[in-house]
């Protein structure tokens, strides 16, 4: 640390300052010969008051000192662990989770003796620590390189070390996700490249609905690795194990792909549970990828979606896609007064794009479809005609509107309770482009629960931009602003999928659709969960006089598919409860839902599916080619587990893996600096202190 005194007068003025402090000393101690003191007295005390004066003088002059602090930083190495199953699913599965640890341990400790490492595990996603399970049934490769990059941005991150057997079965390529990184890859190839006879389920396509009395299709691929002149059969059985589907395939190469349509017929309404299976091979290694369980909700028959709007708008298509990609709804899209020739009551649901408009108050259309009962989501914008919204009975009064509009970003409401909204859904609200909404002074009614309010700018407003009203009749929404297409676009930007846009405004789809629930007990859920996925319940509880009530205890009671029971409790919130039971192993799953209220107990029954991953055990052929991709296009190196205590020495001549250094320039006044004023204090006080004990004045 360097230092340098610094000041706005020239150096001479510094000997005034002892010039000053010396002519006072002399002035008080030797001008008038002081008989009260002794000679070694007066000595020190005019050496004090020199001191004190010079010291005093020269702080009057507000002097600066500039430090100069130099930081090293050492380099940061990521030791990334490989922790799904797939790692251990071979013939040297003991090696990997015994000697194979040990030796990253070591490896690990030497290069803490130079560098920071921090060790990290992926598979399903991406945890800190060293902790090795091999339990996570996904692999995702390319989100270690995206949380690498959020983590040691602008930091000095020397390598990554990629602990793997390089196989992947979600997310992005790695090779695509590294393209913008700035630090080595070294990978430690695991697992094992030598292909065996196998036969496997790769792939099942099925919708997850199908309606009674129709036949659905599921279709099957299956792969054969070194079973040329082999045959198999492909089965697709029932819970009682009846045979729906059988179809024999003839493998006549040693890599071979086949894919098997297949047509079931729904017959009855529920969730039905299939096995789709294909006959182990003699000599086969693996046999668990030989079988997959698919679930399928049975229902009576698709919904129709009704959308009208004046004028062709980028919202109409976002909401078409959404609803082709359903498979419980169909849609019918009208311009303007096309939609008059049809019976509102023939829809599940009409969705209105700017109606009423400025050019069509569609009046005597809008009477009809309100007479008719039938669920409506109206979606406002720069054509609506406010004034004749208004008059709609909506659960929500636009006044003081004056055809001015505000960019809205959506807020969710905490206490929401309609229907569930996932931590992605909830992520998504945070970062989607705004609306534009109708600025005006909006008054809720007391029926009306909002699911997003208004950010104007920087404000959390309580304006509603998306909200539900139910009446005695039928349920309404209200999306308070158009634009909701680039909503649509920016999931996929950023999530490269539409499913957050998706999925929620078929949540908002199937709410207006359902029949009204007049219960005083309503229990929300998900039909559908993957076994990595929290499961989640929400539930409402009223009174005689439908208000909200919270004091009652909810307990849940879940039973699978072997008649084991689990229990659980709902946490009460200010208006509804909600609960999360963790993840559950995949099958089919009952649930009975208790609530006693002084005087009456209510209960609610339901089912749910959780679905199988197993992706890990489709295919165990270690990708060592994607990891000595990424070694060589980054600068890096690649070791099998035999050589790679090698590893620590390359880092460390590496010319990429190198100590920072940067100064950094600190300027203060001395008057700040406590200790010269402690200092300059003390002076003074021991020349007082000396002068009073010895007597003088």
């Amino acid at each position: 640390m360097n230092f340098k005194l610094i000041s706005d007068y020239p150096w001479w003025f510094f000997v005034l300052c002892l010039l000053f402090g010396a002519v006072t000393a002399w002035a008080l101690y030797y001008y008038r010969n002081r008989s009260d003191f002794s000679k070694r007295t007066v000595l020190l005390l005019a050496i004090i008051r020199f001191l004190s004066m010079s010291l005093l003088a020269f702080l009057l002059l507000s002097p600066m000192v500039r430090t100069i602090k130099k930081t090293i930083i050492k380099p940061s190495i990521i030791l990334a662990l490989d922790n799904s199953a797939s790692m251990i699913m071979n013939a040297d599965s003991a090696f990997y989770k015994g000697e194979f640890i040990r030796q990253i341990e070591a490896v690990k400790k030497d290069l803490e003796k130079d560098y920071e490492v921090k060790a990290f595990g992926f598979g399903e996603g991406v945890t800190t620590g060293d902790k090795i399970t091999y339990g996570d049934q996904l692999t995702d490769i390319s989100a270690l390189f995206r949380d690498i990059s959020t983590r040691y941005y602008n930091r000095n991150l020397g390598a990554l070390i990629i602990v793997s057997d390089g196989i992947y079965n979600t997310g992005s390529d790695p090779l695509y996700e590294m393209r913008n990184s700035r630090f080595p890859v070294y990978s430690i190839l695991a697992g094992d490249t030598i292909s065996r006879k196998d036969i496997r389920i790769q792939k099942i396509s099925h919708n997850k609905t199908a309606f009674k009395g129709n036949r659905f299709p599921v279709e099957i691929t299956i792969q054969s690795i070194e079973a040329a002149g082999e045959s198999t059969v492909v089965k697709i059985q029932s819970e009682d194990n009846s045979v729906l589907f059988s179809q024999s395939v003839q493998i006549s190469s040693s890599n071979q792909v086949t894919t098997i349509p297949a047509l079931l017929e729904a017959k009855e309404i529920g969730l039905i549970k299939l096995r789709v299976s294909v006959d182990v091979l003699n000599g086969e290694v693996n046999e668990a990828n030989n079988q997959r369980d698919i679930f399928i909700e049975v229902r009576e028959s698709k919904l129709k979606v009704a959308i009208v709007s004046d004028l062709p708008h980028p919202d109409v298509a976002a909401l078409q896609r959404v609803i082709g990609n359903s498979n419980n709804f169909e849609t019918q899209i009208f311009m303007g007064n096309e939609f008059n020739s049809q019976k509102p009551e023939s829809f599940n649901l009409i969705i209105l794009n700017q109606l009423p408009s400025d050019r069509n108050p569609y009046v005597q259309q809008i009477q009809n479809i309100i007479k008719s009962k039938t669920p409506l989501l109206l979606i406002l914008g720069s054509e609506s005609n406010i004034q004749l919204v208004n008059s709609m009975n909506l659960g929500v009064t636009l006044a003081n509107f004056k055809g001015s509009m505000n960019e809205a970003l959506p807020v969710l409401n905490q206490s929401f309770s309609l229907f569930i909204v996932t931590e992605s859904q909830k992520q998504f609200f945070e970062t989607v482009p705004p609306l534009i909404s109708p600025f005006a002074s909006y008054s809720i009614a007391n029926s009306a629960r909002v699911l997003t309010y208004q950010q104007v700018g920087s404000t959390k407003t309580d304006m509603p931009l998306i909200l539900f009203n139910e009446s005695a009749e039928n349920r309404i929404g209200l999306i308070a602003g158009e634009g909701i297409w680039k909503w649509r676009v920016y999931d996929f930007i950023r999530n490269k999928t539409h499913e957050n846009f998706d999925e929620l405004m078929s949540k908002m789809f199937q709410y207006l659709t359902a029949q009204t629930d007049k219960s005083r007990f309503r229990i929300d859920w998900k039909n559908f969960y993957a076994e990595n996925e929290n499961i989640e319940f929400n539930a409402m509880l009223f009174n005689e006089t439908y208000q909200p009530v919270t004091e009652p205890e909810i307990t849940l009671e879940i039973t699978d598919e072997h008649k084991r029971k689990f229990d659980f409790a709902f946490m009460a919130g200010e208006e509804s409860y909600s609960l999360k039971v963790g993840t559950f192993e995949p099958g089919v799953y009952t649930f009975v839902a208790k609530a006693e209220l002084p005087g009456e107990s209510m209960t609610k029954t339901g089912s749910f599916i959780v679905t199988d991953i197993e992706l890990e055990n489709t295919n165990l052929t270690a990708n060592h080619r994607l990891l000595k991709a990424l070694s060589s296009q980054s600068g890096g190196k690649y070791y099998y587990p035999d050589r790679f205590e090698e590893l620590p020495e390359d880092i460390r001549k590496s010319e990429d893996v190198k100590s920072i250094s940067y100064t950094r320039k600190n300027y203060m006044d001395l008057i700040d600096y406590y200790p010269l004023m402690i200092l300059l204090f003390l002076l003074v006080g021991t020349e007082w202190f000396l002068r009073k004990y010895l007597g003088s004045y």
